[in-house]
C-alpha cells in the first residue's frame, strides 16, 4: 500500500497537488459562501427593491448575469426547482452551469437534490475562474409533484441560503385537472415572502408526446407575463411534428441527448449566453 501511495505521490510535482487541493477547497468554500452571505448593506434602494438591480426591461436571468459581471468579487446563488426534466446529469443544467463558468471567469459548485434522501448530494465543482465563486443549488426533484417541491422548500433553499435568482421548472406533469399556474403559484407566493430580493423566472417546458399540452402551458406562460415573471418559452424549440418530437425525446416527458440540445440553447439564451461552448 505504501508503494501505491509513493507511486501516486511522485506522479505529479507538489505544485500541482497544492493547485488542485486548493480548486477543491475554493469550489467548496464558494458554494457556502454564496448561500452563507448576507444582502450587502447600502444607503441606496437597490438593496431593498429587488428590480432596482437592473431596468424593469431587462429579464431576471439577464439581470442575474448583469449583476455578476458588474460585481466580480461577490458571491452569488441560483436555485433550480423543478421536476425530472432538469435533473440529467449530462443535459441543460450542467450546460448551464459550464457556460456560466466559462463566461463570467467564476467557479461554479453544484448540488443536485436526491429524492431517496430528501436532501443535497456532494458539492460537484464546474470549471474554474478568478472571480468569486457562483452556488448552482438544483432540486429537481423526479417524480414528485410541486406540492413536494413546497413542503421541502427549507431543506432545497437551507437557511444559509441567500438566493439571487429562482428559476422554476414545473409542467404538464402536475394534476391534469387543474391550471397549471394554480398550482405553481402557492410557491412562488412562498418564495417571494421568504426572498423579497429574489428573481424569479419560470420555463415552459417542452412538449410531450401522446398528448396536447400546448393549451395548458400557454394559458400557464400568460399567467406567469401577467404576474410580472420571466417566462423561458423551451416550449417552442421543440419541433411540432409527431415524427420530429420523437426524434428529440427520451420518453414521454423527458428530452433525450438532442433535445437536451434544444432545451439548453434555449435556456442559455435567455440568460444571454452563448452555446455550444
Amino acid at each position: 500500500m505504501s508503494t501505491v501511495l509513493k507511486r501516486i505521490a511522485g506522479s505529479a510535482p507538489l505544485w500541482a497537488w497544492i493547485v488542485m487541493v486548493v480548486c477543491i477547497v475554493v469550489l467548496v468554500v464558494g458554494l457556502i459562501i454564496s448561500g452563507n452571505r448576507t444582502a450587502p448593506v447600502s444607503s441606496t434602494a437597490a438593496h431593498t427593491d429587488p428590480t432596482s438591480m437592473s431596468p424593469a426591461s431587462t429579464p431576471a436571468t439577464a439581470g442575474f448575469i448583469d449583476d455578476a459581471k458588474a460585481n466580480p468579487s461577490t458571491p452569488k446563488t441560483l436555485v433550480l426547482l423543478g421536476d425530472s426534466t432538469g435533473a440529467d446529469r449530462k443535459g441543460w443544467t450542467p450546460a448551464l452551469a459550464t457556460s456560466i463558468s466559462q463566461n463570467l471567469d467564476r467557479p461554479v459548485a453544484t448540488r443536485l437534490w436526491n429524492t431517496s434522501a430528501d436532501a443535497y448530494g456532494p458539492v460537484v465543482g464546474v470549471g474554474n475562474g478568478t472571480n468569486a465563486a457562483i452556488g448552482f443549488w438544483n432540486a429537481s426533484a423526479p417524480g414528485k409533484s410541486v406540492a413536494y417541491t413546497a413542503q421541502n422548500l427549507d431543506e432545497m433553499i437551507p437557511s444559509q441560503v441567500t438566493p439571487d435568482l429562482v428559476l422554476l421548472n414545473f409542467g404538464p406533469g402536475q394534476d391534469a385537472g387543474k391550471p397549471l399556474a394554480a398550482q405553481i403559484q402557492p410557491l412562488i407566493t412562498e418564495v417571494r415572502s421568504k426572498y423579497p430580493n429574489a428573481q424569479i423566472a419560470v420555463i415552459k417546458q417542452g412538449p410531450r408526446q401522446g398528448s396536447d399540452v400546448s393549451r395548458q402551458l400557454s394559458d400557464y406562460a400568460s399567467a406567469m407575463s401577467a404576474d410580472g415573471i420571466q417566462v423561458i418559452d423551451v416550449y417552442s424549440a421543440f419541433p411540432s411534428s409527431t415524427a420530429g418530437l420523437a426524434a428529440v425525446m427520451r420518453d414521454a416527458a423527458n428530452p433525450n441527448a438532442r433535445g437536451q440540445q434544444l432545451w439548453s440553447t434555449t435556456v442559455l439564451a435567455a440568460f444571454g449566453l452563448p452555446a455550444g461552448q
